[in-house]
């Protein structure tokens, strides 16, 4: 006859059980918090890219209006960019700012047709310089002309940027512009505070078109 020892493993699993659980959830809060900032950073810079598209889209189609010929200091005109970019609230107080400048380079001949000095000789000027929406969020890269050499529509008179040495293009040479031709130069910065958290480069796009 063989005797049996019984030993009572009743609770053993239990115990395991709530070990592994317990484990499970600590590696589950772990996982969590190290894969959230990397989820909500694909999210800001998916977003980011959209808004850029968006943003060049919308900086062209101005461009190609301001190239054509039209009147950017026209309110209609102005209206229907605001329209195109209206996720952006183009006003003076919006999250995006479109600089229009016209530059022209002085020759010699123009200065002598003129009757002025020729301080300007050689030099990208700008003939035109029109801006909408909220100005305060950047300049052109190329420099501001003072206003006071601008006219209500914009303009700037030949005799001016002929002589005054505040009205160049400093550092413009993205086309070479010939004698009585024109370079349409279209500038546009657009904010995007909502995306701080993912760093200087996200809080703004700037973009441009010149024709």
């Amino acid at each position: 006859m063989e005797a049996h020892q019984l030993v009572n493993l009743g609770r053993l699993p239990v115990r395991r059980q709530q070990s592994r659980s317990g484990n499970a959830i600590l590696e589950l809060s772990l996982t969590i918090t190290a894969l959230l900032p990397l989820l909500f950073g694909v999210a800001g810079v998916g977003t980011s890219l959209g808004r850029a598209v968006q943003a060049t889209q919308i900086t062209r189609d101005a461009a190609h209006m301001y190239g054509l010929g039209a009147d950017m200091s026209n309110t209609g005109t102005q209206g229907i960019i605001r329209q195109l970019g209206s996720n952006w609230n183009m006003t003076g107080s919006g999250n995006a700012v479109i600089i229009f400048s016209r530059i022209v380079k002085v020759f010699a001949t123009d200065c002598t047709v003129a009757g002025v000095s020729c301080n300007n000789q050689d030099q990208y000027v700008f003939s035109e310089r029109i801006a909408m929406g909220n100005t305060g969020l950047r300049s052109s890269n190329y420099g501001t002309p003072p206003s006071s050499y601008l006219d209500t529509g914009g303009d700037i008179a030949p005799n001016q940027y002929m002589t005054q040495l505040s009205l160049r293009a400093n550092g413009f040479n993205l086309v070479d512009i010939g004698q009585g031709q024109n370079a349409y130069l279209t500038e546009a910065f657009y904010n995007m505070p909502d995306l701080t958290f993912l760093g200087a480069r996200a809080r703004g796009f700037y973009v441009r078109f010149v024709y």
